[in-house]
């Protein structure tokens, strides 16, 4: 008896309506992609499923972060493993002048656009069959390229590779191929994802309580969380979250100007500042989760990969805020030396009873460790005030095409 290979699932969503030149290019898309699949890794089946899904998209231009919502919501229904959105309007971008497609690892799921892989889109004149393959293979160097980079491969900077990271719909048209190593890491990631899910096997997935289903299902998938963090690169946070920053920094310039506040600072231990730094990072990464809704929860048992991007999130914000609060403590730690002299620290300290000879770096760093915590915590208020599209789109997705 022939023993069946590993199955990969992929759902492409059609969210709005297409023309009848995208509906065609999306099946010879489609077509071309799963023999690409198929030839270069024989050892899986790959099923690709198409979701016709039109009232989710009425304007033309889109959020990619909502049609990521949707793709995870579907991706959980329906027990993919990967969900690919593909609309006809134009994606809102933060990242680049222009945005072709939005990949997400850590929701495993991208949002690809037809508005500018359309030659007629750039003025050109064709016939419709012609115009009908340009689409066509431009949609197929997408998607591969999109499976690629949610399996984690990393770009490139050879043209002709599907890694390429294309300026322009017309360079789409010369990505055609990946090296041996990149076929083998991807062979192995295919491994992992065709693996059968934790939920799925009556031994375990089944008798455990949520909290123990929960570790099992982080342990089990460590490197990817690991990696979808890396990907949404989370030690930018001070530069993309302006609201955050502005708040932080504020904060920690006014409790540096604050005679009380060093009195404050003077008269706590290591410990209670230790505490304080911890208990800061967690309330504000907390917080952020909830007050912009990043766990995506739908309701029901979760599932390994909703583990999985729940991790990712909580790991993304906890790192972001961790960055946040080294760059405040650098701020402080740099005005406090270069501003604040022994004698007025002592005058402004009156209760810690030192004289001026005490005053050294280490007493301005129990400073600088109260003020940025406490900025980080007020400074958690700023970043509630981001648009919650913009911010689910720093945390969730990790490179715009």
């Amino acid at each position: 008896m022939t023993k069946s290979k590993p199955l990969i699932e992929i759902g492409i969503i059609i969210a709005g309506l297409l023309d009848e030149v995208d509906e065609r290019a999306t099946h010879f898309a489609t077509k071309t992609s799963k023999e690409y699949l198929q030839e270069h890794f024989p050892d899986f089946d790959f099923n690709l499923f198409i979701v016709r899904r039109p009232e989710l998209v009425d304007a033309s231009v889109v959020q990619p972060s909502v049609l990521l919502q949707q793709a995870v919501k579907e991706r959980d229904s329906r027990h993919w493993d990967y969900s690919l959105v593909l609309t006809a309007a134009d994606l809102a971008s933060y990242y680049t002048p222009h945005c072709l497609a939005a990949l997400s690892r850590p929701l495993d799921a991208a949002v690809l656009s037809f508005s500018l892989i359309d030659p007629v889109a750039f003025g050109e004149t064709t016939d419709e069959a012609t115009r009908v393959r340009r689409v066509a293979h431009r949609l197929s160097r997408l998607m591969l390229h999109s499976l690629s980079h949610l399996s984690g491969l990393n770009s490139s900077d050879d043209l002709t590779n599907l890694m390429s990271h294309p300026d322009d719909a017309d360079r789409l048209d010369a990505m055609d191929s990946l090296t041996e190593k990149q076929i083998e890491q991807q062979r192995i990631s295919l491994s992992e994802v065709a693996d059968q899910r934790l939920e799925e096997t009556n031994a375990d997935g089944l008798r455990m309580g949520v909290p123990a289903f929960a570790m099992r299902a982080g342990w089990i998938n460590r490197r990817e969380i690991i990696e979808a963090i890396a990907a949404a690169r989370p030690w930018q946070f001070p530069r993309r979250l302006s609201g955050l920053t502005l708040a932080s920094v504020s904060t920690v310039v006014v409790l540096l100007m604050t005679a009380e506040a060093w009195d404050l600072a003077l008269a706590q231990t290591w410990s209670s500042l230790a505490l304080l730094t911890a208990a800061a990072w967690l309330l504000t990464t907390g917080y952020v989760i909830i007050r912009q809704q990043l766990l995506l929860n739908h309701g029901h048992r979760p599932s390994e990969q909703t583990i999985v991007t729940m991790a990712s999130a909580n790991g993304i914000v906890l790192i972001g805020m961790i960055v946040m609060w080294l760059c405040l403590l650098l701020i402080g730690t740099t005005i406090s030396s270069s501003l604040f002299g022994a004698t007025l620290i002592k005058s402004w300290a009156a209760s810690s009873e030192l004289s001026a000879g005490e005053v050294g770096f280490v007493l301005k760093l129990r400073m600088c460790i109260l003020s940025s915590s406490l900025g980080l915590l007020i400074g958690a208020l700023g970043a509630s005030f981001e648009s919650q599209h913009y911010f689910r789109h720093i945390i969730f997705v990790d490179e715009e095409v």
